[in-house]
């Protein structure tokens, strides 16, 4: 059966979000040219252009499959914690290891770039956005969610996932290997001790 148009798309607009993804993961989002891109999910450079009228549009809809990808990981990861398990600490051990992804690496280049790019910085304000609600939404899913202050829980999901943003950043140049398990231990009794 022939593909419509729309899965046509679909499938090209997937294989360069794809390429984009592995790009930035191998190269960096500086070396990260129209060019390599496309070679790599074997379209023209028109094609990208086809679909998106920028590439600052194009790495606004790479960040939104970036965080697409990572909230659908830790929700999917979330529902499958053991009742056995404390649900804090599986948490925070999802959260740890989603940050830590080369995936996420990719945001992190973004978010940089986009430091120094307006049209970028303006995209990427829109997908974080989007992005921190559906993290938000996540968390208040969590077992035990609810014994959290409606009023502070927001500034808690922040403060936790810049916790583990920012170790994730640091992790390649300072590794601290003893510190990943204490850290996990210490938030939990600093979080459940504030409840």
């Amino acid at each position: 059966m022939a593909r419509t148009q729309q899965q046509r798309r679909e499938e090209t607009v997937g294989r360069l979000l794809e390429a984009a993804i592995a790009s930035i993961v191998e190269v960096g989002y500086a070396r990260a040219s129209a060019a390599v891109i496309t070679k790599r999910a074997g379209v023209s450079v028109g094609a990208l252009f086809r679909h998106f009228d920028t590439m600052g549009d194009f790495m606004a809809a790479t960040a939104s499959e970036v965080l697409r990808r990572q909230v659908e990981s830790f929700t999917k990861q979330v529902a499958e914690i053991p009742a056995d398990r404390p649900a804090l600490e599986a948490a925070l051990t999802i959260l740890r290891d989603l940050t830590s992804s080369p995936t996420n690496a990719v945001l992190y280049e973004l978010m940089v770039a986009a430091r120094t790019d307006e049209k970028l910085k303006a995209h990427l304000r829109d997908v974080l956005g989007e992005y921190s609600t559906k993290i938000h939404d996540a968390a208040r899913a969590l077992p035990g969610a609810d014994g959290f202050p409606a009023q502070t829980f927001p500034a808690l999901v922040a403060l936790l996932t810049n916790v583990f943003d920012g170790a994730a950043l640091v992790r390649g140049l300072l590794p601290e290997p003893d510190i990943e398990e204490q850290r996990i231990a210490l938030l939990t009794n600093l979080i459940t001790a504030s409840l």
